[in-house]
């Protein structure tokens, strides 16, 4: 008969020092939720994951209030080193779409996500937005962790504005890094790219971002700022696709050429 795979932990302290029979806490939101909510008793197991990617699994020995205490059951996996890494610079959208993205790139092996505050983005964070928003990406990439259990946990990194992003993309792209818009309007597609793609890590790319416009699109003249960073606007396929699909879409192609998806 099948068994029940054991429940998923994010722990928030780094694995890199502990070894098979250790004792650890897991307390906080996740350690609450796993006692409280969860349910999760003496004498079950769990995986845990940490943000480099390592796992391990681990046995309950104290199940508390608000807390788990675990005794690990092996050595943790190593840390998870992908190269080319995946970003995704998402433009803030409405209707959750952008958390929809975030979230389905997460499942789809993204290594790390920007919030973009486009000159076209309806929904726009400024003061305490700032904050929240990020915090509300944060938390969508954690449930996704958690339910497609995956090693690694993607950085969500700090909301930056059309000159922030220009001003860091061509830092990035200096470094290396190969850079895509994706726009609906061009006529070269991501696909002629794919040669380049499945070598990129013999080549020395350690970084392949994709940019990602909000519904109206990206402003023309952020597309020309963009391209003179470094960036290559390219057709991800023929249909024009909704900003909660276009990233998650791209993420999927690029962990195919670049060899992740054997």
């Amino acid at each position: 008969m099948p068994t029940t795979p054991p429940g998923f932990l994010i722990l928030d302290e780094a694995l890199a020092s502990a070894v098979a029979g250790d004792s650890l806490e897991l307390a906080g939101d996740e350690g609450r939720h796993a006692a409280k909510v969860a349910r999760i008793g003496v004498g079950e197991q769990v995986l845990l994951t940490d943000a480099p990617g390592r796992q391990v699994l681990a046995e309950v020995t104290a199940a508390r209030k608000e807390a788990l205490d675990l005794r690990l059951l092996a050595d943790p996996t190593p840390a998870v080193q992908r190269l080319p890494r995946l970003t995704l610079v998402q433009a803030l959208a409405t209707g959750g779409r952008d958390e929809q993205a975030v979230e389905s790139a997460t499942e789809l092996g993204v290594d790390a996500v920007v919030p973009w505050i486009a000159r076209r983005s309806v929904s726009v964070w400024r003061g305490e937005k700032l904050r929240k928003g990020r915090a509300k990406w944060e938390a969508t990439v954690r449930a996704a962790v958690k339910q497609c259990r995956r090693p690694g946990i993607p950085a969500v990194g700090e909301p930056v504005t059309t000159a922030q992003l220009v001003a860091d993309l061509e830092g990035r792209a200096a470094d290396g890094a190969l850079v895509l818009v994706l726009h609906e309007q061009e006529s070269v597609g991501v696909m002629s790219l794919a040669a380049q793609l499945r070598s990129a890590s013999e080549d020395g790319v350690e970084e392949i971002l994709v940019i990602v416009g909000p519904e109206g699109g990206i402003d023309t003249a952020e597309l020309e700022q963009l391209r003179e960073a470094g960036a290559r606007s390219v057709l991800l396929g023929p249909e024009v696709l909704r900003s909660s699909t276009a990233g998650p879409a791209a993420i999927a192609v690029l962990s195919a050429l670049v060899g992740r998806w054997g």
